[in-house]
């Protein structure tokens, strides 16, 4: 994996397109704002996006055209399952218990798939 750097809570809240009078931007090109960057593996951004929504396929496609899935592919969900698993816990820790029950079925989901492998 080579780490770059990070949105790090990429989520459609923190992001637009822009409109005609952006500057030297084209009417319409994304803009993405609000940013806790750090380096890490580029799947890891798409986790928060995944719980918080606002992007649809497209946007997952495109993404992956730039940035193809990282091997091993056919790990990829649960790469995204355990990134999402550090959102969770985190949004936990700092916005109560509302949080808790998706960060055990993740832990569920991991759980399994590594007793599988083994």
């Amino acid at each position: 994996v080579q780490p770059v750097i990070l949105h790090g809570d990429l989520w459609a809240r923190f992001s637009t397109l822009t409109s005609g009078n952006a500057g030297s931007l084209a009417s319409g090109e994304p803009i993405i704002f609000d940013p806790a960057s750090y380096y890490g593996h580029n799947e890891a951004d798409l986790a928060i996006a995944r719980i918080f929504g606002g992007f649809g396929v497209p946007f997952f496609a495109e993404y992956h055209n730039h940035r193809p899935k990282s091997p091993p592919v056919e790990e990829y969900d649960e790469r995204v399952a355990l990134y999402e698993l550090f959102h969770y816990l985190n949004h936990t820790l700092f916005f109560g218990t509302s949080y808790a029950s998706p960060s055990s079925s993740r832990m569920r989901r991991l759980l399994k798939f590594v007793e599988g492998k083994t």
